[in-house]
């Protein structure tokens, strides 16, 4: 323990590691004989449509961006990454239906896949009218956490989200809202907007955090008002959950999270969710992914909420299709290795070499959506020649069925990808490009917070960072900003950075350090080890004496400057040279030099 010769009270703190938020690649074998032969390309055009399930990246961003040190893998999804771009394929002729399939080929050149031989595009989009279907009067129920871990910035997001949302409905529709927290409150019934607006805004404006969360309470309360006024104003009819906490998905009974969704979509009733802060867990777009009407956004920053609104209010509550069943056959001599667009739990291999991706639904949106896989040739091929394809000869073919989510009326539409001597489209090489990102950052993250390699997570980060600077891909700047971003970061912790800048001075502290020398400082020894993590966890591990064996955790606060260990008197003046950090307090009464071990 680490702790002047005055007593303090110590905090000890444990660790807690988030859900897997995304899936790894699904392993498909046998493929047969596709006998059928290839219809020609079904090419979309029309309104933009994509997946539910998660939207966009942002608390992975802001943990990146904002914080001291590299975010763990399971903030990432890939779900998000690819939903934030427009990733419509090219099109030749019009789509007569509500749901389309278009498909585009390119050779697959991804370092952590290199079995991997060909890249293959499956595109959404739709003929309905969106301007029209936006028009739509719309009821909108808002069920808002305001439980006490909703206190400070994360309540500010809700109430700057909901005042969007509020500014982006129009006078002749409705809205409600229901609150939770110990208890569950209507904030206001569903009431017209017009004559309303300024006393809604008042009643967000007053949303303040107090109490526990009763989510499921909540969210009943909420369905209860929905269905009552889509029963009594037959009007699209949506629920917006806006809560920093992981709702209990895996009670699919009915008063459970999962039974509630799925039954208020039966009855018309879709859910949007909307993360607030950047503590909400990722666990949730598995299984917002997979309901029926569900889809899910995030409020990680000032100002997320005027961009996300701005952006897909009327997309975000308008349902296009619902239970996309899609089904992906190789030819001949080639397997699916991987799909990417959709989290695992929505795959399933049907044998025979094919593949079934299942999708609860599809919204507008102003970024296209899609599904990607990746194949290379039949392993039980092994020993024959490959297989010679032409151009034009299909490589996958692609079924779909679906349910309208206007009519209800069942449809499906059959597509083939089949490579060609065309340019590869742009979209296509930018969902490549994001796929890349994904599997090497999920990689070098993984191996920093699980095997503290940080020599590795820098050479696969930096690696990644140099293939983006020459993609040629200028749509994917943000991800050329967030990747050198996190070179850098990651270059200090593996300790090839040099000069270490200013605002990562904090970083290079994460470590195992050995006790070299200690002045004034009560439990501690030389040759003892101290563990700082990124976690802002300080673990001592005594080495000598009668402690010998054991361990105390205390936490910390750092900035450039200066280290604080938390309930104690001990604020230290730190510096780093080469494997020493040597601390002190002000006037020298405490010293400490650590040096680094291993890597």
């Amino acid at each position: 323990m680490i702790r002047s010769e005055i007593p303090k009270r110590i905090l000890s703190v444990a660790v807690v590691l988030g859900l897997a938020g995304s899936a790894m690649p699904l392993i498909a074998q046998n493929a047969q004989d596709d006998e059928e032969q290839a219809d020609s390309l079904v090419v979309v055009t029309g309104a933009r449509i994509r997946q539910g399930g998660a939207q966009d990246i942002k608390q992975f961003r802001s943990v990146s961006l904002n914080g001291d040190f590299l975010p763990k893998p399971d903030t990432l999804t890939m779900e998000g990454l690819l939903g934030e771009y427009d990733l419509t394929l090219p099109v030749q002729s019009g789509c007569e239906q509500t749901f389309c399939v278009s498909s585009h080929v390119m050779s697959a050149s991804l370092p952590l896949r290199a079995e991997d031989t060909h890249f293959v595009g499956l595109g959404f989009a739709s003929n309905v009218d969106a301007d029209l279907l936006q028009q739509e009067p719309l009821s909108l129920v808002a069920v808002v956490d305001r439980s006490g871990s909703m206190s400070g910035e994360p309540i500010a997001r809700l109430r700057e989200g909901l005042l969007e949302a509020l500014s982006k409905l129009r006078d002749t529709d409705r809205f409600g809202m229901v609150s939770f927290e110990t208890d569950t409150k209507i904030e206001m019934p569903v009431v017209d907007i017009g004559p309303n607006r300024a006393i809604l805004e008042r009643a967000i404006r007053s949303l303040e955090s107090a109490g526990s969360t009763n989510m499921e309470a909540g969210l009943k309360l909420g369905y209860d008002l929905a269905l009552t006024e889509r029963a009594d104003t037959e009007r699209k009819t949506r629920i917006m959950l806006l809560t920093d906490e992981l709702p209990n998905v895996g009670n699919t009974a009915p008063e459970g999270f999962m039974g509630m969704a799925v039954a208020g979509s039966r009855q018309g009733v879709g859910m949007t969710t909307i993360g607030v802060g950047i503590q909400f867990d990722n666990a949730l777009a598995l299984k917002i992914s997979s309901v029926r009407g569900g889809n899910l956004f995030y409020l990680a920053d000032e100002g997320d909420g005027a961009d996300l609104f701005e952006r897909e209010f009327f997309n975000m509550v308008t349902e296009v299709a619902h239970d996309v069943a899609i089904t992906l056959k190789p030819t001949d001599g080639y397997k699916i290795n991987a799909v990417f667009g959709v989290p695992n739990e929505l795959l399933t291999d049907l044998g025979d070499g094919a593949i079934s991706v299942t999708i609860g639904s599809a919204f507008l949106s102003e970024n296209g959506g899609g599904i990607f896989a990746t194949l290379d040739r039949d392993t039980q091929r092994k020993f024959l020649p490959p297989a010679q394809r032409e151009a034009g000869e299909p490589l996958v073919t692609a079924s779909i069925t679906y349910t309208d989510g206007i009519s209800g009326a069942k449809g499906s539409d059959r597509s083939v990808a089949a490579p060609t001597d065309r340019a590869v489209p742009r979209q296509l090489a930018m969902a490549h490009a994001l796929v890349d990102e994904y599997l090497t950052l999920h990689d070098a993250l993984g191996a920093y917070h699980t095997r503290n390699d940080r020599t590795y997570a820098y050479r696969q980060i930096n690696a990644l960072n140099q293939r983006l600077s020459v993609s040629g891909l200028e749509e994917l700047q943000k991800e050329r900003e967030l990747v050198s971003g996190l070179s850098r970061r990651s270059a200090v912790l593996a300790g090839v950075s040099g000069e270490i800048p200013k605002d990562l001075k904090p970083m290079a502290v994460v470590g195992k350090w050995e006790v070299a020398s200690q002045r004034g400082l009560r439990d501690l020894a030389r040759g003892d080890i101290v563990e700082i993590t990124s976690d802002n966890e300080l673990i001592t591990y005594r080495q000598r004496g009668s402690q010998a064996g054991t361990q105390i955790e205390q936490t910390f606060q750092i900035n450039e400057n200066q280290l604080l260990i938390d309930y104690t008197d001990l604020v230290f003046q730190y510096q780093i040279k080469g494997d020493r950090l040597r601390m002190n307090t002000r006037g020298n009464e405490q010293r400490l030099v650590l040096r680094r071990k291993g890597s």
